[in-house]
């Protein structure tokens, strides 16, 4: 077994502040895609569906070097892994932002996803060798919820003054300080992960139960909150109220992350998972009815908070099992093939029948979702690490 240095110690305040900034950087843009599109369909001119593509490529980038990262990961260093990995992210920033045309942003933005995603295939794996994963993994949600609200605030306003390719150059600075911190995150998953071992077997079924029950919990709640804009559209609100109740969903969405992080595995994560889908439930039904302005904010508001709570639960419940640190790196796969399958349900149904099966579509996976996790859930506490 090789020895555990204090450099190794993944559940310290600077790991784990390291781990947030690393989470950060990793997927900082996907956060203000919305805002991305806009930009390049207003500045650099591109159609939507090209703009669409761009983003697209970076996460399609970012699945991809998954599955090499599962080949890799126990047998590379991890510092030295990620150091080369934010390198080639501050040269694909550097040149994305000095390019305008759609092919080249297009190579551009999926190369710099596949350094981000091998880098994110570390992290996850750092996160689950944490003593608290449930609360490592609210906070590094927390981290890019905060990050995502601030560049989705900010961006607007910049685009006009500095034009669109200085977006890819924002995150720059912080990689660089990023980089100066390695040193703070383990070598190698193995000698942590061997005191793991000798507390804890590997559960394979539950494990892919919980990666499945991610997937499906991606699909049913990103495809209500890709179309809830339409659904208080079809109910006749107000731009303007709409555009509100989500601009305060988003930020109420950071509290149900950092409750996650606060409340940890203090009452097990049975209990909190199953009090978030309830909830979550009824956020949903409300919009089913009838509803107004007041409700539908009140809906919104919910639905996100209590999505971002879950979230970490569902992550902490596979890295509770996982022994090699090669499941937890499955989670990203689960997430990205959820997120890019809900929207897409979303649109065959509400075109086929209506936004109300789209709503009932999210009510039935949120809850299938609880069943394939709830095994997972009850096992009440990680191995000691």
């Amino acid at each position: 077994m090789l020895s555990v240095d204090k450099t190794q110690d993944v559940d310290s305040t600077i790991s784990l502040i390291s781990i947030v900034i690393l989470g950060m950087v990793n997927i900082a843009i996907l956060y203000v895609a919305p805002v991305l599109i806009g930009a390049m369909v207003e500045v650099l001119e591109f159609s939507e569906a090209q703009a669409g593509y761009v983003i697209s490529a970076e996460l399609l980038g970012m699945l991809l070097a998954t599955f090499p990262a599962l080949y890799y990961i126990n047998r590379i260093n991890w510092r030295k892994g990620i150091f080369i990995a934010l390198t080639l992210m501050i040269f694909g920033g550097l040149f994305s932002a000095s390019i305008e045309t759609f092919q080249a942003l297009f190579i551009s933005r999926f190369l710099f996803g596949l350094a981000a995603g091998f880098s994110m295939a570390i992290c996850l794996s750092i996160i689950g060798l944490t003593s608290d994963p449930d609360r490592t993994f609210g906070y590094w949600v927390t981290g890019q919820l905060v990050m995502g609200a601030l560049g989705l605030f900010i961006l607007p306003t910049l685009f006009p003054i500095w034009g669109f390719g200085f977006v890819y150059i924002l995150t720059i600075p912080l990689i660089i300080i990023l980089m100066f911190m390695l040193r703070f995150l383990p070598n190698h998953g193995r000698s942590v992960a061997s005191n793991k071992a000798n507390n804890h077997q590997p559960l394979l079924v539950w494990a892919i139960a919980g990666l499945l029950s991610i997937f499906v919990y991606y699909v049913g709640q990103y495809g209500v909150w890709a179309y809830i804009d339409r659904i208080g559209s079809a109910i006749g609100l107000a731009p303007n109220d709409i555009g509100e109740a989500l601009s305060l969903a988003t930020i109420i969405g950071i509290g149900g992350s950092l409750g996650a992080a606060i409340l940890s595995t203090r009452y097990g994560r049975l209990l909190p998972i199953s009090i978030g889908v309830i909830v979550s439930i009824l956020s949903m039904t409300i919009l089913l009815d009838d509803f107004n302005a007041f409700q539908f904010l009140v809906a919104a508001c919910v639905f996100n908070f209590t999505f971002n709570f879950i979230l970490p639960y569902l992550m902490a419940c596979v890295a509770a099992v996982d022994l090699t640190g090669k499941l937890i790196i499955l989670t990203s796969v689960s997430s990205s093939a959820g997120l890019a399958t809900g929207p897409a349900l979303a649109a065959l149904v509400q075109d086929a029948m209506n936004f109300d099966m789209v709503i009932i579509i999210g009510i039935s996976l949120t809850a299938l979702c609880f069943l394939l996790v709830v095994k997972l859930a009850l096992n009440k506490t990680s191995p000691e690490r």
